[in-house]
């Protein structure tokens, strides 16, 4: 995901020329690299706010009638490494990522995590909804299995979609005065629930077979040994008294690796140091086991996409 320079930006589609550019640029800073096209011109005056928490991003959008489009070209990963949930609260829009379609329509929730050329949304109208982007890293390292459907579309009888809206609005007005603790903590509560609403919908790997009860064990001999040098797939086979291949099968019933696994945690571990914690970068990267500041540097920038001193500057509190 990459760093906005602004904490809120507002665009106003009211000049009789022009309103397009600023409509793509906007988009760009909050959804990624968007090709935007307007279908037709709007009389009142639209908006898109957007506001940091943290790592995460949280958009207010008065969205006139347009059709956006992604192109990633060779900026794929680093730019679209992310989570996107849409809250719908007026209006129809229909959203296109990962090859699946779903429709936006008031009180509905959609999940979603694009990464084609291609993937965007279409607003045949005028739609207000609200938008929280989130790294994919913050969510799995919060517990959250990796294989997010492309789009999960939630109704608004969804008890948790309830939860969602209030937050978001509660979020969204308050932020503003919030102190860094504060806002930490709220990005806490954000990816929790998040996290919640998916495990909710598609289900935990937790509890469906003799396989899945390993992998728990497994995550948690990870997060126990991440400060005790390199994890190899080994080890674990070792530590749990199974073949590799069975190691294999445990990850994979979440389509993930142990790699990414093991990466996430230990970046979500440099992410609370570097927030929460007056540590210098290499007394961090010495404790999470990195061979050396500029090792972390590299993969902290892959993942977040600033560097680990832009990030603190940013959001350290």
């Amino acid at each position: 995901m990459t760093a906005t320079a602004a904490t809120e930006i507002e665009v106003l589609d009211v000049e009789a020329a022009g309103p397009g550019a600023r409509w793509e640029t906007a988009v760009r800073d909050v959804s990624g690299p968007m090709t935007v096209q307007h279908r037709k011109r709007w009389g009142n005056a639209t908006r898109l706010r957007s506001r940091d928490v943290g790592d995460l991003q949280l958009a207010d959008w008065d969205c006139p009638p347009l059709h956006s489009v992604l192109s990633l070209g060779k900026d794929r990963d680093a730019e679209r490494d992310v989570v996107v949930v849409v809250a719908g609260d007026w209006g129809d829009e229909r959203l296109s990522f990962a090859g699946t379609d779903a429709a936006l329509v008031n009180g509905t929730v959609v999940v979603a995590t694009g990464g084609y050329d291609g993937d965007g949304f279409a607003v045949p109208e005028r739609v207000r909804k609200r938008t929280l982007t989130l790294p994919r890293a913050a969510l799995l390292a919060a517990g959250c299995d990796a294989n997010i459907p492309g789009c999960l579309v939630l109704e608004q009888d969804r008890p948790l979609v309830g939860v969602l809206f209030t937050t978001l609005d509660q979020v969204w007005s308050r932020l503003p005065a919030m102190h860094p603790s504060e806002i930490e903590a709220t990005r806490r509560a954000l990816v929790a629930l998040t996290v919640g609403i998916i495990r909710a919908e598609t289900g935990s790997v937790t509890g469906r077979s003799a396989v899945a009860a390993l992998r728990a064990q497994i995550d948690n001999w990870i997060t126990r040994n991440l400060r005790s040098g390199p994890i190899h797939i080994e080890d674990l086979a070792a530590a749990h008294n199974v073949s590799t291949r069975t190691i294999h099968r445990a990850f994979s019933l979440t389509g993930d690796t142990m790699t990414a696994v093991v990466r996430a945690r230990r970046m979500a571990a440099v992410r609370e140091e570097l927030v929460n914690s007056n540590m210098t970068i290499a007394t961090i990267a010495h404790r999470w086991c990195y061979y050396d500041p500029s090792h972390l540097r590299r993969e902290f920038h892959r993942c977040f996409g600033v560097s680990p001193s832009e990030y603190r500057e940013s959001h350290g509190c």
